[in-house]
């Protein structure tokens, strides 16, 4: 029996052997600039980048190194930073918190990396920021929606929505559905018990009735089925879901082993999703941050380089990937391409270029060192394909 577990790793692996192919010359072009930054330090600067190259969240990684490496293309193609070439060294940490805080050092130690971006999970990144913090380095954790994320100190930084905006935003959702009773359940970690907690307030005061919560676990597992029998038989009006990938695999159990037809909220604006879940995902809701039909002149171009470098559309998770590339590279061009040039920059810029939301340009809070006025938006599954609901 081909188990969901068993499909999801089929796609994992299938889609790092297609990443190979596509990012082995760029991937060689960073390294010999990693190695021609040791002869001529004054000719290129680094940025670090940590991120799930194998292991559990592998699929992430991949989708942030083609954003990331279509970014550095695109720096470069324009003139750099400062006159210098931008490069990218990366270390593969599983977005695991005990490699996160491990390799650590070892960026800092790097004189050439001005600045390091990522993990995939909050947990892992803020297993790293304080080494970075204590070093002046900058940490900017593009995917960390943990509202505490940036707690470690000034060197930390993060233009993801916080799961403080998010959430409302997904209960505001489910109460305009019309649903009134809901089951949610969460991944079982850091980030999942904080999500739950924001989206239950919301949805509180929004006077739905949470019929039925529970975490599920955090680890790779193929059945979902003894937290979700008892989700279904609480008879809800819709059934939410906060947490990674594992979103596909619930929907599927939940429809295709369950019999549940109602509602369902989670999932992420993945090719892995629509993929997996198939017609079940059909209809679900998730939150994003763009869709690639958006007419903003800066997705549409971001979209026309991404198809023309991968023959895809990309998705949330290649844009924040490019998107934090494109920040950094911009503020640097108006500071200096130096670690104190970054942390400058993110002080004082007030035009980023936005990819996300309804604005142009976008600025930091300087209280919180994120995103000043976010606007998280909600998507529908439609046929296959995310667009944006109402």
């Amino acid at each position: 029996m081909t188990t969901p577990s068993t499909i999801r790793r089929r796609l994992k692996a299938a889609a790092a052997l297609v990443l190979s192919a596509l990012v082995a010359p760029t991937l060689a072009a960073c390294s010999n600039t990693a190695q021609a930054g040791t002869d001529q330090a004054s000719d290129t600067v680094n940025l670090g980048v940590l991120y799930p190259k194998t292991g559990d969240y592998a699929e992430y990684g991949a989708l942030f190194e083609q954003g990331i490496d279509l970014a550095v293309e695109k720096v470069n193609a324009t003139g750099g930073v400062q006159g210098k070439l931008l490069g990218v060294k990366y270390f593969d940490t599983q977005s695991d918190p005990k490699q996160d805080a491990a390799v650590a050092p070892k960026l800092v130690a790097d004189p050439s990396i001005i600045a390091v971006i990522g993990d995939y999970s909050s947990p892992a990144s803020k297993a790293a920021s304080p080494a970075f913090q204590q070093a002046g380095l900058v940490h900017y954790g593009f995917n960390n929606s943990a509202p505490d994320f940036v707690s470690t100190g000034d060197h930390v930084w993060s233009p993801a929505y916080g799961t403080d905006n998010i959430m409302p935003v997904w209960a505001q959702g489910v109460a305009d559905s019309g649903a009134k009773k809901i089951s949610v359940v969460y991944i079982e970690n850091d980030w999942g018990a904080g999500a739950y907690g924001y989206f239950e307030a919301a949805a509180k005061k929004l006077g739905l009735d949470i019929v039925y919560q529970s975490a599920y676990p955090a680890t790779d597992t193929d059945d979902y089925s003894p937290i979700l029998i008892k989700a279904r038989d609480a008879k809800p009006d819709a059934t939410v879901q906060l947490g990674y990938g594992e979103g596909a695999q619930i929907v599927n159990t939940l429809r295709d082993t369950l019999g549940y037809t109602g509602p369902f909220f989670g999932g992420q604006n993945t090719p892995e999703f629509l993929s997996v879940s198939g017609k079940n995902g059909y209809g679900t809701v998730t939150d994003g941050i763009f869709t690639a039909d958006d007419d903003k002149a800066l997705i549409q171009q971001f979209v026309k380089d991404f198809r023309a470098k991968y023959n895809t559309d990309p998705g949330d998770f290649n844009l924040t990937a490019y998107q934090a590339v494109i920040d950094l590279a911009y503020g640097v061009n108006k500071t200096s391409a130096t670690r104190e040039g970054v942390q400058q920059a993110l002080q004082t810029v007030t035009d980023f270029p936005s990819y996300v939301g309804k604005s142009d340009t976008f600025q930091f809070d300087q209280a919180t060192r994120r995103v000043k006025d976010p606007q998280p938006i909600l998507l529908v599954d439609k046929d296959g394909k995310f667009v944006r609901l109402g």
